[in-house]
């Protein structure tokens, strides 16, 4: 016998009646992408931070452009392109612009003041982040998930029998 077959797997999102599971299944799929999002954001943007908290550049007179520190990617520049943005709360510019235009990034430099250097390495440490961990939270978190939608509705049955 086949495990979806078992599980009714395809009950579990097209029952007419599933608004228990509708939000169950929208809790797991927020968990799954909050999980994703602060890998990226440790992993991938906080290579920045990790790099410039490494070298020190704790000031306007050691702040380094992306090339000089090693750190010119994508996702980085995107990251801190805007004024406003959240790494920028923690990593900053001598370029003072609210947006960096494609010639202000010849010139810019960055540097994570000392007030900042706790809050930096807090947000982006990045060391109790991996893709296993994430697949592990997503395979706990479906199994508890279809666990939900199989037992709540019984366990409510019995609470509203036992009241009667």
């Amino acid at each position: 016998m086949d495990i979806l077959e078992i599980l009714h797997i395809s009950d579990l999102w097209t029952a007419d009646d599933s608004t228990l599971a509708k939000v169950i299944w929208a809790f797991y799929i927020g968990i799954v992408i909050a999980s994703v999002v602060m890998w990226f954001t440790q992993k991938v943007l906080g290579r920045a931070v990790r790099t410039l908290l490494k070298k020190e550049i704790f000031s306007v007179d050691r702040a380094l452009s992306l090339d000089e520190a090693d750190i010119n990617t994508f996702f980085i520049r995107r990251a801190l392109k805007n004024k406003y943005s959240a790494m920028r709360k923690v990593v900053y510019c001598t370029v003072d612009k609210e947006k960096l235009t494609k010639e202000d990034w010849n010139e810019a430099k960055f540097y994570i003041p000392e007030e900042q250097k706790y809050k930096a390495d807090v947000k982006y440490h990045g060391r109790n982040t991996s893709i296993g961990l994430i697949i592990i939270t997503a395979v706990v978190m479906f199994i508890v998930a279809i666990l939900c939608i199989e037992y709540i509705p019984m366990l409510l049955d019995l609470f509203k029998q036992k009241g009667n």
